[in-house]
């Protein structure tokens, strides 16, 4: 959740005021590069963002983020909302024939960074949806918030615009429900952010397409069943984020306004009215900076506090252009890095595959995707959903026979090489049913024990083997 620092520890009326005049200027410029169709037609890229958990030998979180950055003193390595969370910024890369095999090189070697600037704090590194060793006292956030003045502006104005508590509940095999007053809660979850570039012309379908392969992604890279030990959704980071940090009062929900955390508002005849929606949220941190309005400043960090699964961006290339990219979101960390690759080179690879058949995109209705969305979230493999094929079924049964063989179509089509590296690493996890959520549901239910279960499968995670081969606990 936005690591960069800002330079003040206090906003005034007269910031908000000049940062809406800032954002009016920049919004104004944005529907004009749309009006004049200035952006990068040719451009493919991807990058990557990488929520870790730091874990000490007990399995327990361990408040060592300052720690371990100011070791490894790498630019790449940010701080999250907790002390016991950072995140990897990979490096972006031209989308070729072998983006992905870049990637995971990129990905370890800054892995292994992290391990070493960890060693000898006392605390490692793992790659979880949510943490099963975290407890309430954990999300105290005068105890556990990472000391930056961005974190403690973002809590103290997100309660202000709520007036009235944080209200989590959960209901899954057991149901969770919490009240806080502050926005801790948004600490449980850790996640990989895939960075999606694309000429313009594809933009449209893009976006259509990532929707429906985030539901698949979803059900496929599922690691967060367990929070505060209850067992609740096969990936309940999606039910976490929803309500975390949803900004609205009671008379908001009451009118039915839409969350800033959501799946999307429905289908789309231009990007411009995805950006337009963000008139529709009042702006949450207004750090003013004197740039230029070509600069966007203002319009991105907007954007950067809605936070839609599945999240559209406009930037600005080293080439000089404007280009649009997409921000996937839905996805946990963990349970290995090769585990991460396999989501990636699926998310990807089936977003382009869906591609080529656009006219299917649209045809559902949108709260049908949107209902299987959460379906997929909550049930994982087993959620009975429709696919934009036409075809129903199991999630598992849809994955092995029409979504995975689209996959491939998608990489092939952006000639990758040897995607059955990674694709078989999907296609066995799907066969076998187990994902990282389902191994820890099964500790779980076998020994009751948190940071055991932590310590099992750090043991299994470090040795980057791919979950679905981890033995049965």
């Amino acid at each position: 959740m936005m690591g960069g620092e800002i330079g003040k520890d206090h906003f005034e009326v007269k910031d908000f005021e000049l940062f809406q005049q800032k954002l009016d200027q920049e919004m104004d410029f944005m529907r004009q590069l749309f009006t004049e169709n200035r952006f990068d037609n040719e451009t493919r890229k991807l990058g990557y963002e990488l929520e870790l958990c730091l874990i000490d030998k007990t399995g327990a979180p361990s408040s060592c983020n300052k720690k371990v950055l100011d070791k490894a003193n790498n630019d790449l390595f940010t701080y999250e909302l907790a002390t016991f969370n950072l995140e990897i910024n990979g490096n972006a890369f031209e989308l070729t024939h072998s983006v992905f095999s870049e990637i995971q090189q990129d990905l370890t070697n800054l892995y292994q960074e992290m391990e070493q600037a960890t060693s000898g704090s006392g605390c490692e590194p793992g790659l979880f949806g949510v943490l099963p060793s975290l407890k309430l006292e954990h999300l105290n956030h005068n105890t556990y918030m990472s000391d930056m003045y961005r974190y403690r502006l973002l809590d103290e104005r997100l309660m202000e615009m709520r007036q009235r508590p944080v209200h989590l509940e959960i209901k899954g095999e057991d149901t969770l429900m919490i009240d806080k007053l502050d926005v801790m809660l948004e600490a449980l979850s850790t996640s990989l952010q895939v960075h999606y570039q694309f000429p313009v012309d594809e933009a449209v379908d893009s976006y259509h397409a990532a929707l429906w392969s985030s539901m698949a992604a979803v059900a496929v890279s599922a690691n967060s069943p367990l929070v505060l030990q209850k067992k609740c959704w096969q990936e309940s980071r999606i039910a976490i984020f929803k309500q975390a940090v949803d900004t609205r009062n009671n008379q908001e929900v009451h009118d039915l306004i839409i969350p800033r955390v959501h799946f999307s508002k429905g289908y789309i005849k231009s990007w411009l009215e995805l950006f337009d929606d963000n008139d529709y949220y009042s702006p949450i941190l207004p750090e003013v900076i004197d740039s230029k309005v070509e600069e966007l400043h203002h319009f991105n960090l907007h954007n950067g506090t809605i936070w839609r699964w599945v999240r559209p961006i406009l930037g600005l290339g080293v080439n000089g252009l404007y280009h649009l990219r997409l921000e996937l979101r839905v996805v946990p960390s963990g349970p290995t890095l090769i585990d991460t690759m396999a989501n990636m080179v699926f998310h990807v690879g089936l977003t382009e595959g869906l591609k080529l058949k656009p006219q299917e995109l649209t045809k559902m209705p949108f709260e049908g995707l949107e209902q299987d969305f959460y379906q997929v979230a909550r049930d994982g493999l087993s959620a009975n959903v429709n696919w934009c094929n036409g075809k129903m079924g199991s999630m598992q049964n849809l994955l092995l026979n029409h979504i995975i063989p689209v996959a491939y179509e998608g990489l092939e089509k952006l000639n990758i090489d040897s995607p059955e590296i990674w694709m078989n690493i999907i296609e066995q996890r799907v066969k076998t049913g187990q994902t990282g959520a389902q191994w820890i549901y099964m500790h779980w239910e076998k020994y009751q024990d948190e940071k055991l279960l932590v310590k099992d499968y750090m043991k299994q995670a470090k040795q980057n083997i791919p979950v679905h081969q981890w033995p049965k606990p």
